[in-house]
């Protein structure tokens, strides 16, 4: 009896940790318009006006965190939208293609893309995706039955640079340093 208790605690207990796993979200911030709306008077379209290779002034993650957070431009901005704008920022300073996934609504993800002129793939394990441009820096693909975000891998490319996405890992490309 005890071990038929032991093994449905344990069974239990499993379920109850793979229904507590988190599925991705979108980011909560539209970051490519956010910026050209506060910041591209003085940083320039798509931050055009930063010099090369930028981010290396800053020591540590954090140093780079509060230079963004000083900005005129994040003034009112949510504690939640600071890492998608640092990530951007080390795009940009690298000279590579962001990518935002911002919307998930009947089917279908929605997102941004800087440069406006970066080429964007998507793939569902081995399915293309088509992807819809809307607008310049807008993008939209709609999911096919049984495909869902985390599944989804996006592959930007600008200017010879390639940057992957996988949804199940980030909202956000340049997540990490």
């Amino acid at each position: 009896m005890r071990k038929a208790i032991s093994v449905s605690a344990c069974v239990l207990g499993l379920v109850l940790i793979g229904l507590s796993g988190t599925s991705p979200r979108p980011a909560k911030i539209e970051v490519v318009s956010t910026f050209e709306k506060r910041c591209s008077s003085c940083h320039g379209k798509e931050g055009s006006l930063f010099e090369k290779e930028f981010e290396k002034k800053y020591k540590t993650e954090r140093e780079l965190t509060e230079m963004v957070e000083s900005m005129p431009g994040a003034i009112g901005m949510p504690s939640e939208a600071i890492a998608p704008m640092v990530a951007y920022m080390r795009a940009i300073s690298r000279g590579e293609p962001y990518l935002v996934w911002t919307r998930e609504s009947q089917g279908a993800l929605e997102g941004e893309v800087a440069p406006q002129g970066a080429r964007i793939q998507a793939r569902a394990g081995k399915t293309n995706l088509k992807v819809e441009r809307s607008g310049t820096n807008r993008w939209r693909i709609r999911l096919p039955q049984n495909v869902k975000p985390a599944d989804v891998e996006f592959t930007l490319s600008h200017n010879a640079r390639t940057v992957r996405l996988r949804l199940k890992d980030s909202p956000y490309t340049h997540a990490k340093p």
